[in-house]
């Protein structure tokens, strides 16, 4: 299976709350786990649902995998 933020195959995934959309379960491996990341799509779509602010730690402390996230992406 794939690791819901880093996409890597991995023999043992774990299921885990998003920290970020109340109620969605992500599939995520243990090193993203530890690095307290979440995947690029949950932030981007807090982003728009939430604002800017309530993603601003993510962004600034790249906790994703993946290119920068642009304003735009979020103001879509």
């Amino acid at each position: 299976m794939l690791c819901y933020s880093c996409g890597k195959q991995r023999e043992k995934l774990h299921t885990v709350k998003s920290a970020l959309l109340k109620g969605v379960d992500l599939f995520m491996c243990q090193v993203c786990i530890d690095s307290k990341f979440e995947p690029r799509y949950t932030i981007i779509m807090a982003g728009r649902q939430f604002g800017t602010e309530y993603v601003r730690d993510y962004i600034i402390k790249h906790r994703y995998v993946g290119r920068d996230i642009s304003g735009s992406e979020i103001v879509a």
